[in-house]
């Protein structure tokens, strides 16, 4: 398997000079080409979103916190690879208090876009936990001031529950947008057609199959990130929203120089297409901001029945999901989003505006810890810190509605690390101790 710690990098033309990028292209002179819009990624990816610090939507056993409380005690970060001299974004969870209510990270671009778009997101690792439920998403900006899912709706390219190892992609909409899908082979499996969240179905939701060695990339859990992860793209046309999973080591080209071009993209098999007649992709979706989150139990993770089917009740030996988080702090220790970037690229014409949760004031600086370094001669990173202008933190004070996402069973640290080296896949990692400095909400 490749050294994918010791390659890991922001996407960008220079950075992927030294891979080799099998992945063949064909022409098309309808194509589209893209150009970076937004791009969240290094020392000032922090800086480009909002926390949302209100109680969770979805009914989760979670307590999010704000930027400033997330850097001090250490559940917002960064990992430094001194090979590269890079550092990908950290996102984790209290993982030493039992609590009813475990603190988290819920963040929302300060920016928002529309169609046509390319939303690309370098996912080094992601959470995979009995009790867990991660999700990448955009979501409709107006949904801050209107009744979610009609003011924009919603669109889940990753989430997953209780450690499975496949991904699931939703769209969540306002009556009228139905999906055939008929014009474009896909990987997963279509559950339903009809994208209204609130008809019963839910949404409209691909889901992928159950990994196996045989298997090109794993799409989530363990098996994602032991092969590193990998980089999903979205494209979000007027007519469609696709999905694909790539490594690394296969970019398109187009997309590796910065013009990503999905239309040439006819050899590579997307995780999963939504499209059809029926559907309206401009209205039913529109004004997208990017959301990042990690919650645990709920209406999904922690419905009863599904505690059951997915064999976590038997694998943790625990009546329901909130028993098990609640008095298992440890076990979330790895369950946390490595992310190197997230970059929007838009069409001709297509610019990020400014959202709903765009900080109204100058922010104060949030200096965010070094959680981890990785590399050959382990340098000494003692207390090593990264400054960032925050963004600020959003509760139902600042005037955010959240989208109540009614019966999502289908889908959707206080860390004070010890110094201690340790050995991983050949590397040398330390885990160096918090001294963030945090400022007032």
């Amino acid at each position: 398997m490749m050294n994918t710690f010791m390659t890991i990098a922001s996407l960008g033309a220079t950075l992927f000079a030294g891979q080799v990028f099998a992945l063949p292209l064909t022409s098309s002179s309808s194509a589209t080409s893209y150009s970076l819009i937004a791009d969240w990624s290094g020392p000032s990816f922090f800086s480009n979103f909002a926390a949302y610090t209100g109680s969770d939507p979805t009914q989760g056993s979670v307590n999010y916190v704000g930027l400033d409380t997330a850097a001090s005690t250490g559940l917002a970060g960064f990992i430094h690879y001194a090979a590269t001299n890079t550092s990908n974004a950290y996102i984790g969870v209290d993982y030493t208090t039992k609590s009813a209510m475990r603190a988290s990270v819920r963040l929302t671009s300060q920016v928002k876009f529309d169609a046509p778009v390319v939303l690309v997101s370098d996912i080094v690792h992601a959470p995979a936990a009995y009790g867990s439920w991660p999700a990448l998403w955009m979501l409709g900006d107006e949904s801050a001031s209107g009744t979610w899912p009609a003011n924009g709706g919603e669109y889940d390219y990753f989430e997953n529950v209780n450690a499975a190892d496949y991904n699931s992609m939703t769209m969540h909409t306002a009556p009228g947008c139905t999906v055939d899908n008929s014009s474009t082979a896909f990987q997963g499996t279509l559950n339903n057609t009809n994208c209204n969240a609130n008809s019963g179905d839910d949404g409209c939701s691909i889901k992928m199959p159950v990994f196996s060695s045989g298997s090109a990339l794993a799409t989530a859990g363990a098996a994602f990130n032991k092969q590193g992860g990998g980089v999903y793209v979205s494209s979000w046309t007027p007519t469609s929203v696709t999905t694909w999973l790539f490594a690394r080591s296969n970019l398109p080209a187009d997309l590796v120089a910065g013009n990503p071009n999905p239309a040439l993209w006819t050899s590579a098999k997307p995780l999963a297409h939504f499209a059809g007649t029926e559907c309206d992709f401009t209205s039913s979706l529109s004004k997208m901001v990017h959301v990042i989150d990690h919650t645990f139990c709920g209406s999904w993770a922690g419905a009863p029945d599904v505690w059951q089917s997915s064999g976590a009740a038997a694998a943790t030996n625990s009546a329901t999901c909130a028993e098990y988080v609640q008095i298992n702090p440890a076990a979330f220790k790895d369950a946390y989003f490595e992310i190197a970037s997230i970059r929007v690229y838009g069409a001709p014409g297509v610019a990020a505006g400014r959202s709903t949760y765009a900080k109204r004031d100058a922010a104060p600086e949030i200096t965010y810890p070094v959680i981890r370094t990785i590399g050959d001669d382990c340098p000494e990173m003692a207390n090593a810190t990264v400054t960032s202008v925050a963004a600020h933190n959003i509760s139902h004070a600042h005037g955010y509605i959240p989208h109540p996402h009614p019966h999502h069973h289908h889908h959707h640290r206080n860390q004070t690390a010890n110094g201690t080296a340790f050995s991983h896949e050949g590397l040398c990692q330390t885990t160096r101790r918090a001294e963030a400095h945090p400022n007032d909400e």
